[in-house]
């Protein structure tokens, strides 16, 4: 014997399980609260990595750090987390700058990495142009 199924039910369940989610913060984004925080989780043990100059995007969402020997690395939003990466002088595919109307500049990095490829900093002119320049001087 076959029973009805309405087919409300399934869609309504859909519904309260995306509010919740919702209610309960899952779709924020994690944010870089300044330099501090940043090069915390750079120096964390399994990074190790030692910032001795950072720079955070002004949109929070990104920050680049050179090390002592100019080697480079990343801290970037990944969903509701922040993610560390560190750049080899290969895994750089394009550097670009494109100079914005209120005197800073977006700074992009394109790696050959597959997930996360793209990293997009909005920086002071001056820091974006030394940092481009760090970018691809960046040793091997």
């Amino acid at each position: 014997m076959a029973l009805p199924l309405d087919p409300t039910v399934p869609l309504a369940g859909i519904a309260m399980i995306l509010l919740l989610v919702w209610l309960t913060g899952g779709l924020r984004s994690a944010r870089l609260a300044d330099a501090s925080e940043a090069t915390a989780l750079l120096a964390a043990p399994e990074t190790g990595f030692l910032a001795a100059d950072i720079a955070v995007s002004r949109t929070g969402d990104c920050a680049i750090a050179r090390d002592g020997q100019g080697h480079l690395a990343m801290v970037f939003t990944s969903g509701a987390k922040l993610a560390v990466r560190k750049l080899q002088r290969g895994d750089i595919a394009t550097v670009t700058l494109t100079p914005q109307d209120d005197g800073s500049a977006m700074l992009a990095i394109r790696t050959q990495a597959f997930t996360h490829p793209d990293f997009v900093l909005r920086l002071d002119q001056a820091a974006a142009e030394d940092w481009r320049r760090r970018v691809t001087e960046m040793p091997a």
